[in-house]
């Protein structure tokens, strides 16, 4: 029993119990790490919002499906097999979890929408009711839904391809960790010519990696800490890599101490010795990691995880390399009998006497090393992780995403949403009309394609709810009124030409009437004279002959009927003059007031007309004026389809939140799109100043908004806590290495070092090979990388030396050759983790893997070239300084 209560089983029995309580503890990592793989974003963009939209749309995952027909416009019956597949996942809408689904032939907007303007691509828009977990699984259940013959279909969008990329990025990493695990063994096979001390190093490695990976998802669930899919795969390979080199040193102090004294003792002297030797790499890193956790930047705030990792590490390590040696003791080494032998010269070596031989070449040296990649390191990166990695081999997401691209703009993939929070309700007219407003100045932007809102619901107006349409209608009918009332003047005057024709014509038949009479009269009176002659040559006659009486007397009654009829046709003259007389009089009065009546009608009418057709110059030149732009909504509004579809995509079902959805000409992560988001927020703010949504809350969101924000924190925030962290480090070094000199120095060169790098990748990368922007996580995890690096290789060459004190030329060749041997094994076993990451397909770890190697390349060389020289001139000042010394004036003279 004594022997079990020994360190060597205890530390084995401790660290036992730990890595089986922590598989115990352990989540799904899957299932955590796809929780983490949202897209940075900065923390107003709370869900907060999307839960009080409300429609249906509540912790919902947004999806576009993409039908489209590469042999050109989709023909009728593809649009029907379209309507007809969409309709059917409509009719199993609970199968999928699908919330909304838009579809062209639905609302009438979305049919502009949701068709491109070459007819050959279609969109349907689907709000699923999943965790961001299961959103890859849905989408592919939704793409075999859809699929159509002769169609290219798609399921797409940025959340999608982003965990897609963010998955696919975590299974590269894990076959290069398992890869250079491998390499790692046969490394240290090699160095050792042991079978066992490669797998004690696989020992060592599961027991650090599962309690880290424990550790750190078990404290982000239980104390919700920031953190970063990138943190925690950092994370798991700096503890690989920390791993190996602990144990590489472990050992190889073991082995190359001769003392005749028991395996427990030397290992125990050992471990004292490397937790004193390690103490400056370590302590400088788990300090500036702990400080950043209280940074705004996800990225920095989640470097906890690194401090976990190295904790864990040096916790773990060497005790457990203490216990294997103290039980198997030289067995460890077995089959070898020795170990891989030193040369008695090395490249550092070599390359740190060249140096000390020539202090300006090799300080010159040092500044060809740094200055190039200096020059061409740039502030240029992107975060959005939504490029494609193989253009030849691209994945149902990405071939989405680009088919969108192509036929409905750069932008359409990732629109910029603003979002108007305010007390009151945005159906009012007032509101509108600023919405409107806003609509219209932020259409005016440069590289602003479309704008779409609740009032420009298709991203061109609706004609008939602003003011100049609205005037046209009226001036239209006020035309009409204008035609119909000339015509009425005109019918007026007819009528009064008419009425005094009517009334002149029926005063003239009255006297013709009279005139007629006249002429009877005058006719009966020709008879009578007629009468009287032939009566009066009758009696003529019967004077020279007997008279006829029987003729006299037929002619004198005749004489009588004639008398009686003019007697009777002189009455009807009388009468019919008389008639004449009166009429004329009566018909004169009538005609008079009638034509004053008309006159008094006219008038009024006259002026009526010159009114209204001022009022229609008016109402023509208000419609072309500024005021004529106005949006207004009429009475008539809740027929109009186009209005009601728009409040329901557009406005909240409470009514106090809208969005304008912005769609740039330029790709999402672009510069020119984080410019135009600036401008677009400053056009926002503007013009919502003295109106009705003065006080309404400003939300801007979208993969452009992601991105200024991560260029605004890393602009603020990284750099103040990086400068922080270089400070921390500084004063550690200034502790462990006592002196202040050598720790600026050492600082001012890893900092140049990782500028440069950053530099030369950016040319590699971006320029030469064409991926894009690089992701602002290559910088920092290659400055963590290349930070414990340049830690291990000065610490190792300046640890517990007094060259500025006391300087030995011989024994500083020597040092740093002693040096070089530490550094040559180091440098192997990062190679071995870092050379299958630049093999992969992530551009994240290929710039991570290219950045730390060329730092660490870079850093090799640095150290002999420029230390061994800096160090001479810092005992021997150079002749311009003894020169300077010379013509400076000294005290006395003063």
């Amino acid at each position: 029993m004594r022997k079990l209560l020994k360190p060597k089983w205890l530390f084995l029995f401790f660290w036992g119990i730990v890595v089986f309580a922590s598989i115990l503890i352990l989540p799904n990592i899957t299932t955590f790490v796809n929780e983490q793989t949202a897209m940075p974003q900065d923390a107003t963009t709370s869900p907060k919002y999307q839960q009080q939209w409300g429609h249906g749309l509540t912790n919902s995952q947004s999806l576009t499906l993409v039908f489209n027909n590469s042999n050109g416009k989709l023909s009728k019956q593809q649009r029907q097999q379209i309507s007809t597949t969409l309709a059917k996942l409509n009719r199993r809408a609970d199968d999928y979890g699908i919330n909304q689904l838009r579809t062209p032939t639905g609302m009438t907007n979305d049919r502009h929408l949701l068709r491109s303007n070459d007819g050959s691509t279609e969109l349907a828009l689907v709000a699923v009711q999943t965790s961001r977990a299961d959103l890859s699984v849905i989408a592919n259940q939704l793409n075999n839904a859809i699929a159509i013959a002769d169609l290219n279909t798609s399921v797409t969008s940025t959340d999608l391809i982003y965990q897609q990329h963010v998955q696919q990025q975590r299974r590269n990493l894990l076959i290069s960790m398992l890869v250079g695990s491998l390499l790692s063994l046969i490394i240290l096979g090699l160095i050792f010519r042991s079978l066992l001390v490669p797998l004690l190093n696989l020992l060592c490695q599961v027991v650090t990696l599962i309690t880290t990976i424990s550790f750190i998802t078990n404290a982000r669930l239980a104390w919700h800490w920031p953190l970063t899919a990138n943190a925690l795969s950092l994370a798991s390979l700096i503890s690989l890599i920390l791993t190996s080199l602990l144990t590489w040193h472990f050992m190889y102090a073991y082995w190359q101490s001769s003392a005749p004294t028991a395996p427990t003792t030397v290992s125990l002297k050992i471990l004292t010795l490397q937790y004193r030797q390690w103490a400056l790499v370590f302590i400088p890193l788990i300090l500036i990691t702990i400080t950043l956790h209280w940074t705004a930047f996800i990225s920095l705030a989640a470097a906890w995880a690194i401090t976990v990792a190295l904790g864990i590490t040096l916790l773990a390590v060497p005790p457990l390399n203490y216990a294997f040696t103290a039980w198997l003791g030289d067995n460890l080494f077995w089959p070898g009998t020795t170990a891989w032998p030193t040369r008695p010269r090395n490249l550092w070596g070599q390359l740190s006497k060249f140096g000390y031989w020539q202090p300006a070449l090799g300080s010159l040296a040092v500044a060809l090393l740094l200055l190039p990649g200096l020059i061409l390191a740039n502030g240029q990166f992107a975060d959005d992780n939504l490029r494609p990695w193989r253009q030849n081999q691209l994945s149902n997401a990405e071939l989405g995403q680009q088919l969108v691209q192509a036929h409905f703009g750069t932008g359409a993939t990732a629109p910029i949403t603003i979002t108007l929070r305010a007390p009151q309700n945005l159906t009012q007219q007032q509101s509108l009309q600023t919405i409107d407003h806003l609509t219209t100045k932020l259409r005016a932007v440069p590289n602003v394609a479309q704008v779409i809102s609740v009032t420009q619901p298709t991203g061109q107006p609706l004609s008939n709810f602003y003011v100049n349409q609205q005037l046209a209608t009226i001036n239209i009918d006020l035309a009409g009124k204008l035609t119909s009332m000339a015509k009425l003047k005109s019918q007026l005057t007819t009528d009064q030409q008419s009425l005094e024709q009517a009334a002149t014509s029926r005063h003239t038949k009255s006297v013709d009437q009279l005139s007629d009479r006249i002429n009877d009269l005058a006719e009966l009176n020709d008879q009578v004279q007629r009468q009287l002659q032939a009566i009066d040559t009758t009696l003529t006659t019967s004077a020279e002959a007997e008279p006829d009486l029987t003729k006299v007397n037929q002619q004198v009654t005749k004489l009588d009927h004639l008398t009686d009829r003019m007697t009777t046709a002189l009455n009807h003259v009388v009468t019919a003059q008389t008639t004449v007389a009166t009429e004329a009089g009566h018909v004169d009065q009538r005609v008079h007031h009638v034509n004053q009546s008309l006159k008094q009608t006219v008038q009024p009418l006259t002026t009526l007309l010159a009114s209204l057709k001022n009022t229609k110059t008016y109402l023509h030149d208000l419609a072309a004026s500024q005021v004529g732009r106005s949006f207004y909504l009429p009475a008539n509004a809740a027929t109009n389809q186009a209005y009601q579809n728009s409040l329901f995509t557009n406005i909240s079902s409470d009514l106090s939140m809208t969005q304008l959805t912005v769609t740039l000409k330029s790709a999402p992560a672009s510069a020119a799109s984080r410019r135009t988001l600036q401008r677009l927020q400053a056009v926002t703010h503007d013009s919502l100043l003295a109106t009705p949504l003065a006080h309404a809350k400003i939300l801007t969101t979208g993969v452009t908004q992601q991105q200024h924000y991560q260029h605004t924190l890393i602009a603020t925030h990284a750099l103040r806590w990086l400068t922080l962290g270089l400070i921390i480090g500084i004063v550690v070094l200034w502790f462990g290495l006592r002196s202040l000199t050598f720790s600026l120095l050492m600082t001012a060169c890893l900092t140049g070092v990782t500028l440069t790098s950053w530099g030369w990748t950016q040319l590699i990368l971006t320029r030469w090979l064409q991926t894009g922007p690089l992701s602002s996580s290559v910088l920092l995890g290659s400055l963590m990388l290349l930070t414990l690096h340049w830690l291990m290789i000065t610490t190792a060459t300046g640890y517990r030396q007094s060259w500025l004190r006391h300087l030995d030329p011989a024994h500083l060749q020597q040092h740093f050759y002693t040096s070089g041997r530490f550094v040559c094994p180091v440098t192997m076993i990062e190679l071995t983790y870092l050379l299958p990451l630049l093999l992969t397909t992530a551009p994240t770890l290929k710039g991570l893997a290219l950045m730390s190697l060329i730092g660490i390349t870079i850093s090799n060389l640095i150290v002999p070239l420029g230390f061994s020289g800096w160090t001479r001139w810092a005992n021997e000042p150079p002749a311009i300084a003894t020169l300077w010394q010379h013509f400076r004036p000294s005290s006395t003279n003063r």
